[in-house]
């Protein structure tokens, strides 16, 4: 992308930022709020959800689902399906393990993070959300002061956005105004900071084979131990929160440093392909036995893994910057991603948020809202229109879950399963804000 453009671009920022704007064709946005609406419906029975998964996901996600179109579409009865949903995930919190703090996979943070997204800028739920927020923050501290004291060699579940500081993050920022959110979300900062830091050339953020989950294909991929470039798990998680902490003015000692450090980081780890820009599922480390550094299969092309997710990250850091190069870095390689033919994107047979079509949707909406280019606005079409393909009437949620290996689920979830879909899709079809989608740290 040439400067004039990038330029023209930065000069349209100041009108995306006064709000969220329909960019899709009305009667595009129509079929994808009608396909949104019939999604949320086949969601609403939850004997039907547990039959179809009889451990299924947090009913968070459906709380945040029927909260989107409640505002979508008030007075139908989304509002009240909307309390039960938090309501049971609350009740299934409440009985599990407190200790487990993550964003995803039933923690602590996921029923905070649906409280807060539904209470109408804390007009509701301020009793629950305190009730929350007292374990949840001296658990969040601690976590902190465990990555300050031991920043290098952590499991990803230390400091990834699924289970660990960058997803405990992303809810505290929602939260900065509590001053006792805020004191969490310092010591969650520094610890990150830390973390972003380097010994004998080092990065902290290496994770050695033996606090690797063996027997994964990461872990059998990288015998030597490796560093993680996905948003999900990787070291694109913690520096998108660090950006958009400093974007609203939370900083701590080094943040600045720790946004530059990783992003030059991750640009000099590029393993770009015929179309443009990209990068690898994972570095590895210095194997001490001299074999050469494995490989990892092709990348994906998708918000957990591969360019997305990695451009996104890179443009809040740019942001918080007010670094050009980065942004254009950032645009660059999305774009990139639109022309790469299906079977090198990897990402075109799922429809979910992780690692499939409607993920790529909402970094492309994201795209287009900041930057006002056309490009991103056509993108966002195409891409609807292959989600609103991979409709499947006669499954019970109309969307089928994709694995990475191939296997199919019935899955009523924000990740990986229909309410994500749903969700994304109210967000290319109206006006109302995805401020939701702050659990994936896109913004």
């Amino acid at each position: 992308m040439n400067a004039d453009r990038m330029s023209t671009m930065v000069d349209q920022l100041h009108t995306a930022d006064q709000g969220w704007r329909r960019i899709l064709p009305k009667e595009l946005a129509d079929r994808a709020l009608a396909v949104a609406v019939d999604v949320g419906q086949r969601l609403c029975d939850p004997e039907a959800v547990a039959r179809q998964m009889p451990e299924p996901p947090l009913s968070s996600g459906r709380a945040i689902l029927y909260g989107q179109l409640d505002q979508c579409l008030p007075e139908r009865g989304w509002a009240e399906l909307s309390h039960d949903c938090l309501a049971d995930a609350v009740q299934t919190v409440r009985q599990a393990d407190h200790s487990f703090l993550g964003l995803f996979g039933g923690g602590m943070c996921e029923v905070a993070f649906a409280a807060d997204a539904l209470s109408r800028d804390g007009a509701r739920y301020r009793r629950l959300l305190s009730s929350l927020d007292g374990p949840l923050t001296a658990a969040s501290i601690s976590l902190g002061e465990l990555l300050t004291a031991h920043p290098a060699g952590q499991p990803f579940r230390s400091f990834d956005l699924i289970s660990g500081g960058a997803g405990v993050g992303a809810y505290l920022l929602c939260r900065r105004d509590d001053p006792h959110a805020d004191t969490a979300l310092r010591a969650v900062l520094t610890g990150l900071v830390a973390l972003c830091d380097e010994r004998a050339g080092l990065p902290n953020w290496h994770t050695p084979a033996a606090a690797m989950v063996q027997g994964t294909p990461l872990a059998q991929s990288f015998p030597a131990g490796v560093f993680n470039c996905g948003l999900a798990h990787g070291i694109p998680g913690p520096l998108a929160l660090l950006a958009l902490a400093e974007r609203a003015g939370i900083s701590v000692p080094g943040q600045r440093d720790a946004i530059e450090r990783v992003a030059n980081w991750l640009i000099a780890h590029r393993a770009d392909d015929e179309w443009g820009p990209n990068w690898p599922t994972a570095v590895s480390l210095p194997d001490p036995t001299g074999a050469a550094s494995p490989s990892y299969g092709p990348t994906h092309n998708a918000w957990c893994y591969g360019s997305p997710g990695v451009a996104r990250a890179l443009w809040l850091a740019g942001m918080a910057l007010q670094d050009n190069a980065l942004r254009m870095l950032a645009v660059d390689t999305t774009t990139t991603v639109y022309g790469r033919p299906p079977y090198a994107r990897r990402s075109d047979h799922s429809p979910g948020l992780c690692h499939g079509v409607a993920g790529l949707l909402q970094i492309t909406l994201r795209f287009a809202q900041d930057t006002g280019d056309a490009v991103f606005a056509q993108a966002a079409a195409e891409l609807t229109t292959r989600v609103l393909a991979m409709f499947e009437p006669e499954s019970p949620f109309g969307y089928v879950a994709l694995a990475e290996g191939g296997a199919t689920a019935n899955d009523p979830g924000l990740l990986d399963g229909a309410a994500g879909i749903a969700l994304a899709l109210l967000a290319a079809a109206t006006d109302i804000p995805p401020a939701w989608d702050r659990t994936l740290l896109l913004a």
